[in-house]
């Protein structure tokens, strides 16, 4: 296999699987709306509030986030500090992607076992107002949502190390490399 088919692959597996996290952070979105707009219609018109949409909500929005993390790698749209790369010379860039991601990685990876652990933990845990749901299910939010973030930034980096286009250099904005 050489390394154009094996980047092909790479891209349409990233695609795919954004599509698939997409899908899930909007299903969650709506849902979040659809739970949030019930519960107020039953609070202040039925008068029978449910007490389970606050907590329930609040799991949503936090998978929701984790999940996103990868999505907002994937786009550049994450957080990210500049002051050092625009000092740097643009033949370096690739370089110092690789360092960070590396580390990005190993704090990824630290965060995937230790989220584990954490959501292990909580098997016994029930939230009592989501009708016994075991506390697993938001706490497996952590480690998932790291997981998908350590398997997108090591797509984006072989990606954009392997990219043809010498402006998608490290994913950076065009006005960074001129």
């Amino acid at each position: 296999m050489t390394l154009a088919s094996f980047r092909t692959r790479v891209e349409t597996f990233d695609r795919h699987l954004a599509a698939v996290m997409m899908a899930i952070c909007v299903t969650l979105l709506g849902a979040i709306i659809a739970l949030i707009s019930f519960s107020v219609f039953s609070r202040f018109i039925v008068f029978k509030p449910f007490n389970f949409a606050d907590p329930m909500s609040k799991y949503m929005m936090q998978w929701m986030a984790f999940l996103g993390i990868g999505l907002a790698i994937r786009s550049s749209e994450h957080v990210f500090v500049d002051m050092l790369v625009t000092k740097m010379s643009v033949r370096y860039l690739p370089w110092l992607r690789v360092l960070l991601n590396v580390l990005l990685s190993i704090l990824f990876a630290v965060i995937v076992y230790n989220g584990m652990i954490n959501a292990l933990s909580a098997r016994t845990s029930q939230d009592p107002f989501v009708f016994g749901m075991s506390m697993m299910i938001p706490y497996f939010s952590v480690p998932v949502g790291m997981l998908y973030a350590l398997v997108q930034i090591n797509i984006s980096t072989f990606l954009s190390l392997t990219a043809t286009d010498s402006r998608k250099i490290g994913h950076l904005p065009e006005e960074m490399l001129s």
